[in-house]
C-alpha cells in the first residue's frame, strides 16, 4: 500500500466566508498521552487546494490512540483582509479525536470562517 491508499490521516481546510479552499494554514498534529498532554508529531501547511501535499501521518505512524490537529486559522483570515474583531474570535482551532482502526483512512477536515467552524470524519 502507498501513503495515498493505506492507513493515513488527511485533512483539508475550507474558508466558508469566501467559499474557497484555505491556503497557507499551519497545521500541527500531536498525540495525546494518558494525562491529556499533547506531543507534537508533525507540522504542515495547506496548499492552494486547502490540503496538505502529503498525508499528515501514514502507515506505522498511525497507531491507535488520541490525537489533536491544531488548525492555525487566525493568521490565515487576518492575511485575507476580512473584517474581523481585534483580537480575532478564532485563532487556533484544536480538534481532538481518536484513532481506533489503525488500518483505516481518517480524514478530519475543517470548515471555517473568522466566526465559526465545524468538522467531521470524512472519507
Amino acid at each position: 500500500m502507498t501513503a495515498s491508499t493505506g492507513p493515513r490521516l488527511t485533512t483539508h481546510v475550507l474558508d466558508t466566508a469566501q467559499g474557497k479552499p484555505a491556503a497557507g494554514v499551519r497545521i500541527d498534529v500531536s498525540s495525546i498521552d494518558a494525562a491529556g498532554r499533547a506531543h507534537l508529531l508533525v507540522t504542515a501547511t495547506t496548499n492552494a487546494g486547502g490540503r496538505t501535499d502529503a498525508p499528515l501521518l501514514a502507515g506505522d505512524a498511525l497507531p491507535p490512540g488520541r490525537y489533536e490537529i491544531a488548525f492555525h486559522v487566525g493568521a490565515c483570515f487576518a492575511g485575507r483582509g476580512l473584517t474581523m474583531s481585534r483580537p480575532a474570535l478564532l485563532d487556533v482551532v484544536p480538534v481532538r479525536f481518536a484513532i481506533a482502526q489503525p488500518a483505516a483512512h481518517y480524514h478530519v477536515p475543517l470548515l471555517a470562517s473568522p466566526w465559526a467552524y465545524s468538522t467531521y470524519r470524512g472519507s
